[in-house]
């Protein structure tokens, strides 16, 4: 049967035939608390006479005592549940300044209740919850023949909702729970003390700091839930952490005060009205359940400008958490609706539902502003047009993260159990299996103006302009996604560049050990002006060849690890006094150190610490060394090819060096006569000698000297 009649410019009821339940559901927008209560529920009790659960939603707008007055006046208190809504939801679409109610009986179901003071110990209050139930919980998805759902209705609190359900998850547990807080005037902005006032219907009285809790026990076999949620929005910024942090209170964001954080974004605005209400399109999100988990929204509540801190929720101990900076669009908002709705239906297995419970948050419902019926078209789309949906714009969402009830139920998976939202839509779908009576829905605004050319044309004109807003939304948050996305290109680029500087310093070290000091510190000064090479030049230097002698026999009897460990023993302590006395190593040549000094002063003061050095070495050393040590003018020049080359020195005076060394006797040195001219006076005994050597016609004078 279907009928039609006008109420109060709502066409309905309707009444078509449904499986396993009956549900009435009323709405009406009369001005007085009262009358509009008690109309809504005449119309819902023309389907459902005498309901097993009523949930009703009345704006915050009304006087909730009359409200609630008028739900008594039809209805018995002990199965009322519900409480203030800051809009209401319905076949009908989202309306404001109405009350809306839900009627419902079950087969073969039963229906309990239980009350709790929202106390300051949020544990506590769910521990009450528990308590008040009288009967045990399954502890899986079966107790007997029956399941249980939980419907949630609370008052907006301190924001620890979270720490109420684990409570009562942990005493009771194998119960998904759907639900929300109820709706305060957020239009007031957050600095407005009625920002924080809800109500809500306790039975047989009206609360302000309550929770009720409504179990329908469900035969197992007659019917089917699913779950689904979703928020919508996105990330515009990179991974940041909150690094100072009173409890769910934040004053800074990777060190930044976090007023100057959202400023980056807003702007320098100096009325706290206007950033109150932008802060609140722009939250955070955390990752919880690892990388295959969801990201949890944390949105701002409070402003505290004098602290300067700003108070999120859910809230929590948010010290060291990673979070990213989100923003919302309709756009976004609207997909994230569908997306739950396609969740709880996959729930479903192919069922059709008879009936959606739909709780959306009240940031949305003002973001989506005049078209916030696209969140409940986006549903309908999904469900079907033609299932009864019911439900309200809250101040905090209750939810399941899993969408079917055996692994919501099961404790080993992370994101098991209910949880408390922010900012996110959510559904529970309900298909029964077996046919039973009647349901009464509202059907949608007639639109009925005593002015229909008028209002045809403030609706178009209305139309006009949230198209401008959604194309404008449209570009912003494509140019912010752009923005972001361009950040994390620019932060993988400079990981990518540190991560290049760093193997380049440490290239850099390398090729420094391996590379004459002075030619490193020259071939960095023409690199700076943007010279690339090194200019050939000539000059008078002073060189030093070392010879370790019998260490060709020793590499014969030993390992190679031995070989290099006992010419190191030499080596090091060797090249670390020529750096100490101004010197440079040319290079390694074998057995032998060829070094150049910029005087003889420094070059036979080093030969002479090498000598003291060599004479305290430990342990049985098998070696000698020998040293010559000579001053001349020589070449400093490249030479090699493109592909390899080294900057050297060329010249008799580097070759005479390495003549006095092989013809010094072992744990001497050998002078020429100009250095011993020079520097002889170090020298406890110097023996002149004239030597020949190759590439001279005549014998020269040296000097043999020993310390």
């Amino acid at each position: 049967m279907i009928t039609n009649t006008r109420l109060d410019g709502i066409l309905g009821p309707v009444t078509l035939s449904l499986m396993g339940m009956s549900i009435g559901i009323g709405l009406s927008r009369l001005a007085d608390g009262f009358e509009a209560a008690r109309a809504a529920a005449r119309d819902a009790k023309a389907a459902v006479p005498e309901p097993m659960l009523a949930i009703v939603f009345g704006s915050i707008h009304f006087d909730h005592a009359r409200v609630h007055e008028g739900i008594l006046a039809e209805i018995d208190a002990a199965v009322v549940i519900g409480g203030s809504s800051y809009a209401e939801v319905s076949n009908a679409g989202v309306t404001k300044n109405s009350v809306v109610i839900l009627l419902v009986s079950f087969d073969g179901a039963s229906v309990r209740f239980v009350d709790a003071a929202l106390t300051e110990n949020a544990e506590r209050t769910g521990e009450a919850l528990a308590r008040g139930l009288c009967d045990e919980l399954p502890a899986g998805s079966q107790n007997g023949a029956t399941f249980p759902i939980g419907i949630f209705i609370g008052s907006f609190g301190d924001g620890r909702e979270n720490e109420v359900l684990s409570a009562l998850r942990s005493l009771k547990p194998g119960m998904p729970i759907f639900g929300g807080l109820s709706g305060a005037d957020y239009d007031l902005g957050m600095s407005h003390p009625d920002f924080w006032k809800s109500y809500q219907y306790m039975g047989g009285g009206v609360g302000k700091a309550g929770i009720r809790l409504a179990v329908i026990d469900l035969p197992i076999d007659a019917y089917r839930v699913g779950f689904g949620f979703e928020h919508g929005w996105d990330p515009v910024g990179p991974e940041v952490e909150f690094t100072k942090t009173e409890s769910e209170q934040v004053f800074e964001v990777d060190g930044v005060p976090i007023f100057d954080y959202y400023r980056q974004f807003l702007g320098e605005q100096e009325s706290r009205d206007f950033y109150e209400l932008m802060i609140q399109r722009y939250g955070f999100a955390m990752q919880v359940g690892g990388e295959n988990g969801r990201s949890v929204l944390k949105l701002p509540v409070k402003c505290d400008f004098d602290k300067k801190a700003i108070t999120l929720f859910p809230a929590e101990d948010f010290a060291g958490k990673k979070v990213r900076l989100i923003q919302s669009s309709r756009q976004g908002l609207l997909a994230g609706a569908r997306k739950a709705a396609e969740s709880a239906m996959k729930a479903l297995d192919g069922r059709t539902p008879h009936l959606v419970f739909m709780v959306s948050c009240c940031t949305r419902c003002a973001i989506l502003h005049s078209r916030v019926d696209l969140e409940v078209e986006a549903a309908r789309e999904v469900f079907g047009p033609d299932v009864p949906i019911f439900g309200y714009y809250s101040g905090g969402e209750i939810f399941p993260f899993l969408s079917q009830v055996e692994d919501i139920i099961d404790a080993s998976k992370e994101l098991s159990g209910s949880h408390y939202h922010t900012t996110t839509v959510g559904f529970l779908a309900l298909a029964a299996d077996t046919p039973s009576r009647a349901v009464v829905v509202p059907e949608r605004l007639n639109g009925a103006t005593d002015n229909p050319d008028e209002f045809a044309r403030l609706k178009r004109l209305l139309a006009e302009s949230e198209d401008i807003l959604d194309s404008s939304e449209r570009f912003l948050s494509n140019m912010s996604r752009k923005s972001y996305r361009d950040g994390e290109k620019l932060l993988e680029q400079n990981e990518q560049l540190a991560l290049k500087n760093e193997h380049n310093e440490k290239l850099q070290g390398v090729v420094h050990r391996y590379t004459p000091h002075d030619i490193w510190s020259q071939l960095g000064e023409n690199v700076a002006k943007g010279v690339y090479e090194l200019a050939d030049a000539d000059g008078v230097f002073t060189f030093m060849f070392l010879d370790v002698k019998g260490f060709t026999a020793y590499s014969e009897k030993h390992t190679a690890a031995e070989v290099v460990a006992a010419i190191n023993r030499i080596f090091k302590p060797a090249t670390d006094m020529i750096y100490q006395c101004g010197g440079d190593v040319d290079k390694y040549i074998g057995d032998c150190i060829f070094a150049a000094f910029p005087n003889a002063a420094a070059g036979v003061k080093a030969a002479c610490g090498i000598m003291k050095l060599f004479e305290t070495l430990e342990g049985d050393n098998p070696f000698s060394i020998r040293i010559g040590v000579n001053s001349g003018r020589a070449v400093r020049a490249n030479v090699g090819s493109d592909a390899r080359r080294e900057y050297t020195y060329i010249g008799d005076a580097v070759n005479l060096t390495q003549r006095l060394e092989a013809n010094c006797t072992p744990g001497k040195l050998l002078l020429s006569e100009g250095v011993h001219d020079e520097c002889g006076a170090s020298f406890a005994s110097a023996q002149r000698k004239e030597i020949t050597v190759k590439g001279k016609s005549e014998p020269i004078a040296v000097y043999e000297c020993t310390l």
